[in-house]
């Protein structure tokens, strides 16, 4: 029959193309279940597509053509790219394709009833099968390069979040709320913050911080590079993940204490003047600052911190009144200069003395016996309540 045949059969097609074009729709969306999730909008966008698809290769059909045109294959990847900007997975969308190019042959072949020769069934299934082909190939590359893109996007949008918070861009929680959800993060709130000096200031870069976050598993955190540092926002469990992996790199930090987003820029300001005016023995074994180091270093070198909050901040459990008996000890033991002085001073045993030094230990996390930590402990003391 040929040509005319395969004009008769398309022109009848083209008049009922509407309701072709719903059985195929019907068909993708009984066998993806992804595509059973699409609002209205995004069925029609589907049936659109199918639409287009089965008038084009109707009119290939028609002229004898074997595959696609560039033309139509450049559409077919912008389709790619656009699924990958909705979240659609790479492996529905194709499908979808396969099922509904195999629904669409066996549907033609029905409304055809026996007017088409085996040739013309044959150049009908080549061009499907062909044309299969392109669209997944399409729909893929366009898909993997939107997809990249948008990583890419997300990163720089991810990393600008946690700038702005840095410089107090962003003080808002809803503000802050709002733009981790089109991002589609939950940050942590409230969060640790983590500043490190890589020994290498080559090494400062965003892929270092991920490194040092591999394998944590909190909410989303973030991550940006200032000033040769790398900067790290995440939950107290991805926050002790991250400083474990900077101290076995030997990388000299602080971390602070776990505080809402509103309060980031403050927090920054801190850790960086900490470690930019760090003595080499406030480092400590591990090589990191704490928040009450943070507080005293900023006291002695103009940091705008008020005397109170560095008391509040290093005594901390010292100043609850069941403790008192602690801070009594340590002040007798920073003025006489020895436990046993202390002792007698306080009319208690040396060993009594001792042991509630060691509480002070366990409860500050410093140690008066050492000359960073008791300087730390020392300063505080000596502000007045």
């Amino acid at each position: 029959m040929g040509h005319e045949a395969r004009l008769r059969v398309s022109a009848g097609l083209e008049r009922d193309r509407a309701a072709l074009v719903e059985r195929i729709v019907t068909e993708i969306y009984a066998e993806v279940p992804a595509y059973r999730a699409l609002h209205a909008s995004q069925l029609a966008e589907v049936r659109a597509i199918a639409s287009w698809l089965v008038a084009r290769s109707m009119e290939l059909w028609v002229r004898g053509a074997e595959r696609l045109p560039e033309e139509d294959v450049e559409r077919l990847r912008g389709i790619g790219r656009a699924r990958a900007a909705d979240g659609r997975s790479l492996d529905a969308v194709v499908r979808a394709h396969r099922v509904g190019s195999a629904a669409a042959v066996r549907i033609i072949r029905e409304r055809a009833d026996g007017r088409l020769d085996t040739d013309d069934v044959f150049a009908l299934s080549e061009l499907w099968l062909t044309s299969l082909d392109q669209i997944s190939e399409s729909l893929s590359r366009g898909h993997i390069e939107a997809a990249d893109r948008l990583d890419a996007d997300r990163e720089r949008a991810r990393r600008a979040l946690l700038d702005d918070l840095l410089v107090g861009r962003q003080s808002s929680r809803a503000t802050v709320r709002d733009r981790a959800r089109t991002l589609g993060i939950v940050p942590p709130d409230p969060a640790v913050l983590v500043v490190v000096r890589p020994t290498d200031e080559a090494a400062a870069t965003v892929a270092a911080g991920r490194e040092l976050l591999a394998g944590a598993s909190g909410a989303d955190p973030l991550v940006t590079t200032r000033a040769g540092r790398v900067v790290v926002l995440a939950s107290a469990e991805d926050a002790a993940h991250a400083t474990r992996a900077s101290v076995e790199r030997g990388w000299p930090g602080c971390v602070l204490e776990p505080r809402g987003s509103s309060d980031m820029a403050s927090a920054y300001r801190l850790a960086d003047g900490a470690l930019e005016t760090a003595p080499p023995h406030a480092l400590g074994g591990d090589g990191l600052l704490r928040e009450s180091d943070a507080c005293v270093l900023a006291l002695l070198n103009g940091g705008g911190i008020a005397p109170a909050t560095v008391r509040r901040t290093v005594l901390g459990p010292l100043l609850r009144p069941e403790h008192r008996h602690l801070l009594e000890a340590l002040g007798a033991y920073f003025h006489t200069g020895a436990a046993t002085t202390a002792a007698e001073s306080l009319h208690v045993h040396a060993q009594t003395l001792r042991y509630r030094l060691r509480r002070v230990r366990e409860l500050t996390g410093h140690d008066p016996h050492r000359p960073w930590p008791r300087f730390v402990l020392e300063t505080a003391c000596a502000i007045a309540p």
